[in-house]
């Protein structure tokens, strides 16, 4: 093991691979033949298999526009399948007329067309009925159960 740390301190080893590389930089080893980029494209597409041209398809005007057809078929459905089903038995009335009358009886929508009450009245009326009913108590009784809890 000594030799060989002594040969590195002298420097040994390292003239004889120095001699070496320069005989290996001093030769090209790669050789390209004659004419041989000249010819490349033409040997490539010689290699190639050759293309099968296939005719287009032509396509019909008919298979062109049955998608929009189909789709316009399937809007029509809905549109009646909607109106099918909105319309009230029995009577022939359009979705907006049916929408746009009321459904209350028109006894009842006389009655209230000429009731006038205030907004202290309606208040006093909904404190009444609260008092009657007993919510008070109920509620009074529902939060003393839950802090008990």
């Amino acid at each position: 093991m000594q030799s060989i740390h002594k040969d590195r301190e002298k420097g040994v080893g390292m003239k004889t691979n120095s001699k070496k590389l320069e005989e290996i930089r001093k030769e090209n080893p790669f050789r390209v033949p004659e004419n041989y980029f000249e010819h490349f494209n033409q040997e490539i597409m010689n290699r190639l298999p050759e293309k099968d041209f296939f005719v287009p398809r032509t396509v019909s005007l008919w298979d062109k526009a049955k998608p929009w057809v189909y789709m316009a078929a399937m809007f029509l459905g809905l549109y009646f399948t909607i109106q099918f089903l909105t319309t009230r038995t029995g009577t022939q009335q359009t979705p907006s007329a049916a929408i746009q009358e009321p459904l209350i009886a028109p006894e009842a929508n006389q009655y209230w067309s000429n009731a006038s009450v205030s907004e202290d009245e309606f208040y006093q009326y909904l404190e009444d009925q609260l008092v009657e009913d007993n919510y008070y108590d109920y509620i009074y009784e529902e939060m003393s159960t839950a802090t008990n809890m």
